[in-house]
């Protein structure tokens, strides 16, 4: 079986563009990662086992040879291209040949797993306010001292209760989701996942729920933040058209100014959704899984930019 599993790693490395459309990251940033994974792996399996119960003694961990998946960078294949592709887990499980149970207790062990790796590696966005208050009070560079936010939202299976149908219901998306509040600095880092919402929740109070931003920053958002205005930060932010009026000629420049430099905040969302578990429907409820996810896959955007960094003409101030 493990002979097997690895023709399929090593068939997807023989195609650097079959790989990057499995696994959502090419060989290299893959190498990269790959060694911050085993040692997450080993330190989270010599604690616990893959589903997640505790192990009386804290032991060294052993890879046996017939253990599923016998080898941590299959392993690793195996956890992203789940994230990648959103697979059903009787197709994923066929696709590396094994049992689903097999397939289910991999997929929630693995994410811890890459959980620990990513925050290893320094590329986990913080989740409290607390977290971010922290980051932000180390910026002392004005050129770095401008952030950009939005939310994005993530459609869910229909919830049982009636009263959470309801709160989870979008408008916009016409669909079952959660909502969440995203913080990214003028490099295209998300510095910040806020916890998920339901997804009738409205932007603004959103931002007023979620985190604080502390004065001596500039703040560019949409205008879907129509009344956002922390004191001491200065916001940029699109002229809304009034009703019944055209917006004038310098109007028009304006938004498109604020256009251009707010982009990058779609760029960190659109390689954030370019795992198809975060872009389409979230099957999994188990361990809170859908609150994970997103920021996981966060931290893979994260970890990408880290070692090939967007270059902007535009520059926020």
């Amino acid at each position: 079986m493990c002979d097997i599993c690895m023709m399929k790693y090593q068939a997807w490395q023989k195609n650097p563009s079959r790989f990057r459309a499995m696994t959502g990251i090419n060989i290299a940033t893959f190498e990269r990662l790959l060694p911050c994974f085993e040692s997450a792996h080993d330190e989270y399996l010599s604690e616990y086992d893959l589903s997640g119960k505790y192990r009386k003694g804290l032991r060294r961990y052993t890879m046996y040879s017939n253990a599923s998946l016998a080898d941590r960078a299959e392993r690793l294949v195996f956890i992203l291209s789940y994230y990648k592709l959103n697979s059903v887990q009787e197709s994923h499980a066929d696709l590396f040949d094994i049992t689903r149970c097999q397939c289910h207790e991999l997929i929630h062990g693995l994410s811890k797993s890459l959980r620990m790796a990513l925050r290893m590696a320094g590329c986990m966005p913080v989740q409290t306010d607390r977290e971010l208050q922290e980051i932000l009070s180390a910026i002392d560079r004005k050129e770095e001292k401008v952030l950009l936010h939005d939310d994005t939202e993530r459609e869910i299976s229909r919830p049982m209760c009636e009263d959470l149908q309801q709160d989870s219901y979008s408008g916009k998306k016409k669909k079952h989701t959660v909502k969440n509040a995203l913080i990214i600095s003028s490099v295209c880092l998300i510095l910040y996942v806020g916890p998920a919402y339901a997804g009738r929740i409205h932007d603004k109070t959103l931002a007023d729920t979620c985190c604080h931003i502390p004065s001596g920053f500039s703040l560019w958002q949409d205008a879907g933040y129509q009344g956002y205005w922390p004191e001491g930060v200065r916001i940029y932010q699109p002229v809304k058209k009034p009703g019944g009026r055209e917006l004038t000629k310098e109007q028009k420049f304006f938004n498109r100014d604020i256009a251009v430099g707010r982009v990058r905040v779609e760029y960190a969302i659109g390689n954030t959704r370019r795992y198809r578990i975060v872009k389409d429907e979230c099957r999994l409820r188990k361990n809170l899984f859908v609150n994970h996810v997103f920021h996981t896959c966060a931290a893979l955007h994260n970890f990408r930019i880290t070692h090939n960094p967007f270059n902007y003409k535009f520059k926020l101030t």
